[in-house]
């Protein structure tokens, strides 16, 4: 299996999932861009992954940006494309999240929410495009969730977004073909992260498990392996697909979300 490019943007890689992304992708012979707006936390991240993978021969070089600024998205490909030549494949993976009924949830967490997954996607999704129909080709792989495809309370603007990433996704891909671009989501379930681990209590995490086909939490490089197969030559007639890497969950149904993370909801 074979990546079809050497050169990569990951957004949201200075932990989680976005880390282990950028990490397989290394491992792969890929040079990759890694984005986070915290700059210690990525300049960190970028020295480990460079670190790990001496061997290997490829490194992770740190770009600070905020996926949800247009300025930064063209900053962001600016620079990766001086420091790598061009950009093969973008992963549109930075998230972030809050929980709250509709009816108390605050603007501001609705519209950081959609910022990030939704205007993120489209604002990498539209400058990879742009540069990669002049290099001949190149995959965007974007990050969806399980969330987009079954429903609970308390996260219906997340839900909302990831569901608007699975559809983009499809026009999108409709849209690139012609270039030779190919445009894929994968849709992660419960992962241990970071991100997830400050919610995620005991009595939570057992109601996630009433819901797998396949009895364990994900691992964020459960997620990283598919991300590198939709990147790879072994996916070369895929496009415009989600593909749900969940244990299973979608086939149950989410635990309800109010229930563990807003009492008396």
């Amino acid at each position: 299996m074979e990546l079809v490019g050497d050169t990569a943007i990951v957004t949201g890689a200075s932990k989680g999932i976005g880390y282990a992304i950028a990490d397989r992708l290394m491992s792969r012979g890929a040079d990759v861009v890694v984005t986070a707006r915290n700059r210690s936390e990525l300049t960190a991240a970028a020295a480990r992954l460079t670190a790990a993978h001496a061997d290997d021969g490829t490194r992770a070089v740190p770009v600070v940006a905020d996926v949800s600024r247009s300025a930064d998205m063209t900053a962001l490909f600016d620079r990766a494309i001086a420091e790598l030549g061009s950009v093969g494949i973008l992963v549109n993976n930075a998230g972030n999240s809050t929980f709250d009924l509709t009816e108390n949830l605050p603007e501001d967490d609705f519209d950081a929410v959609v910022a990030t997954h939704l205007k993120g996607t489209y604002l990498g999704t539209k400058a990879a495009i742009n540069h990669m129909k002049t290099i001949g080709g190149g995959v965007i792989v974007n990050l969806g969730a399980v969330d987009g495809f079954a429903t609970t309370r308390g996260n219906a603007h997340y839900s909302a977004a990831k569901a608007g990433i699975a559809k983009f996704t499809e026009a999108t891909a409709l849209e690139a073909g012609r270039y030779g671009i190919r445009i894929n989501a994968v849709a992660p379930g419960a992962v241990q992260t970071p991100l997830a681990q400050e919610f995620t209590t005991p009595e939570f995490e057992a109601a996630w498990h009433r819901t797998f086909a396949i009895d364990r939490m994900g691992r964020p490089d459960d997620i990283a392996k598919a991300v590198v197969f939709l990147a790879s030559d072994h996916a070369d007639w895929i496009t415009g697909i989600t593909l749900l890497v969940d244990g299973g969950t979608h086939l149950r149904g989410l635990p309800d979300y109010a229930d563990f993370l807003l009492p008396g909801a």
